[in-house]
């Protein structure tokens, strides 16, 4: 469930880019809208475009942008200078109507990397403990990589806001999980059930989620603000599942440990933002890449842990606590 964390922190969207700002760019534009977009133009756009384009949403002012985002790229490349980026995004060449086609490709592959939650049920007895708290994290991975797809076809307010919101979802409720396997290891020690415990737990993560999202849905989206609660919590729970994973201290351990510090390691790749290769292959491209396969390196963990929490006998009570009769 470590996975989705970072996806979305150190992606800003910002109102202006040097690209968009030229002169170029901005002669084009004002030029494009008036040729294309006026009622005789929008009819020889609309008769052109593409349907899957048409389906996606992509307007005719959006189709200038596209066009005059590349001009601007020839200009800069003429003059020798570096290519900026334009309304925040590196320039990307659209491939059958998606904007970022590696980043959405990558982005489906990482939310069906999460159906491995099948493999975990073919492994793992229903009355384990996490066995359906590890369920809901699969469903809310699987919602927020969709997101995510969505974002990269097409960028759009809307979208970008529910892939942000979906992936803070992720980093919420692995403060949830963390927070059971927790005391899962301590409930062993003390050898006292507290069900309330973990509710309140839970109902707290929950108003957290809503009182973030609803404060930038009513104050405004404040990337930064957003970026700064989303980084807290996520080193929160790095630091958390690293403790559990000294106390735990198995032999399958090593796999928890690797799907962390790799996931970290990736992150290397924005902090080294760069013009996509071949207008296609991006930092955040690559990031994604490179995050699906510790997606089954993190199922095999759980895995391997809930087998050992069966033949320790340390079963049946978080499942209980947490079902709805």
């Amino acid at each position: 469930m470590l996975l989705l964390v970072s996806s979305c922190l150190l992606v800003a969207m910002v109102t202006g880019s040097p690209g968009d700002r030229s002169y170029v760019y901005q002669k084009c534009l004002n030029n494009c809208k008036q040729r294309n977009c006026s009622e005789e133009g929008l009819k020889i756009f609309s008769s052109r475009q593409p349907p899957v384009e048409r389906l996606i949403g992509w307007s005719c002012h959006d189709d200038c942008k596209y066009e005059c985002m590349w001009q601007a790229v020839d200009a800069f490349k003429k003059d020798g200078l570096d290519v900026p980026q334009f309304h925040g995004k590196w320039p990307f060449v659209r491939l059958w109507g998606v904007q970022e086609p590696a980043s959405m490709l990558f982005s489906l592959i990482n939310g069906l990397a999460h159906l491995s939650i099948f493999w975990y049920r073919s492994r793992v007895p229903t009355s384990t403990a996490l066995y359906y708290v590890w369920h809901v994290a699969a469903i809310m991975a699987m919602n927020a990589w969709a997101w995510s797809t969505v974002f990269h076809t097409k960028d759009t307010e809307f979208t970008e806001k529910m892939d942000y919101f979906c992936a803070f979802s992720i980093v919420v409720f692995n403060t949830f999980t963390l927070a059971c396997r927790t005391w899962l290891f301590y409930f062993r020690v003390l050898g006292t059930e507290k069900r309330c415990r973990i509710a309140a737990i839970g109902a707290c993560c929950l108003c957290f989620f809503v009182q973030h999202i609803s404060y930038l849905s009513i104050h405004g989206f404040g990337y930064g603000y957003n970026m700064k609660v989303n980084i807290a919590v996520a080193l929160f729970n790095m630091v958390g599942w690293l403790y559990v994973c000294y106390k735990v201290r198995k032999p399958f351990i090593w796999k928890a440990v690797a799907s962390i510090v790799g996931i970290q390691a990736l992150l290397a790749l924005e902090l080294g933002d760069f013009p996509p290769i071949l207008w296609t292959f991006d930092a955040h491209a690559l990031w994604h890449a490179g995050t699906w396969p510790l997606c089954f390196l993190w199922y095999s963990f759980i895995i391997d842990d809930s087998l050992e929490m069966v033949k320790q006998k340390a079963y049946g009570t978080l499942p209980q606590a947490l079902k709805i009769d």
